[in-house]
């Protein structure tokens, strides 16, 4: 699976439009008084304006960088002025095993909770050095639901996304290494933060044959599909 566009909402419009063009150095597709667009890789980063005016929506989402990348990627971070979020070990990276991954974390301008993950099975390492240009492609959306299991058996039934790897009552990943939904049980705190998950309006396109747009359960969610030939 893999992942075409997430739509998001923010407070911070502004704020985020200058993080993630002039601070992580993303190149600017789309903008205007209301949204704005980056492209991440292959794939494109929107936020828009909420009207909802006691929300302050924030979010989980993943980008993938080149597997020999990851030791760089903190000495960058830290030389444009993002502070890694510490782990529950202390440090600032955390290796699955069981995903063969290593990643970190930071939040944003808006207090969204990026991860940066390397993952080691993939044959995508390079020579040049890692800038926002070098981001291979937003890999993972986190989705807040209030059953885990169900919504991940919705997903396969519905749209044949299986479930990948290991998964629990309160967390499941659903797709594969070029994209994943990650499922989480809501107000369980995100990995890599001190927030609790909560359910925001979110929009996902995916690379996919299928037609329309789909809700997902009975949460602000909607799925579409591109078709990119």
């Amino acid at each position: 699976m893999r992942i075409h566009s997430i739509k998001l909402l923010t407070k911070q419009l502004e704020q985020l439009k200058r993080f993630y063009t002039y601070v992580l150095g993303l190149p600017l597709t789309e903008s205007s008084s209301d949204t704005f667009t980056v492209k991440v890789g292959r794939s494109y980063l929107i936020f828009e304006r909420t009207n909802i005016i006691d929300e302050n929506p924030f979010y989980h989402f993943a980008f993938d960088i080149p597997e020999n990348k990851i030791d760089e990627s903190i000495a960058w971070l830290n030389s444009v002025g993002i502070t890694l979020n510490l782990l529950p070990d202390n440090t600032y990276k955390v290796y699955s095993s069981t995903w063969n991954a290593t990643s970190i974390y930071f939040y944003d301008s808006a207090g969204n909770i990026v991860e940066f993950i390397a993952r080691h099975s993939l044959d995508n390492a390079i020579h040049s050095s890692i800038t926002g240009t070098e981001l291979i492609n937003i890999s993972e959306i986190g989705l807040v639901v209030n059953n885990v299991t169900k919504i991940k058996d919705f997903l396969s039934t519905n749209h044949s996304f299986s479930g990948y790897k290991d998964s629990k009552d309160t967390f499941a990943a659903v797709g594969n290494e070029e994209g994943l939904f990650i499922l989480s049980a809501n107000k369980r705190v995100w990995l890599g933060s001190e927030k609790k998950a909560d359910i925001f309006k979110t929009e996902i396109a995916v690379e996919g044959p299928q037609e329309g747009i789909y809700n997902i359960g009975q949460y602000p969610y909607k799925l579409s599909f591109v078709n990119c030939g």
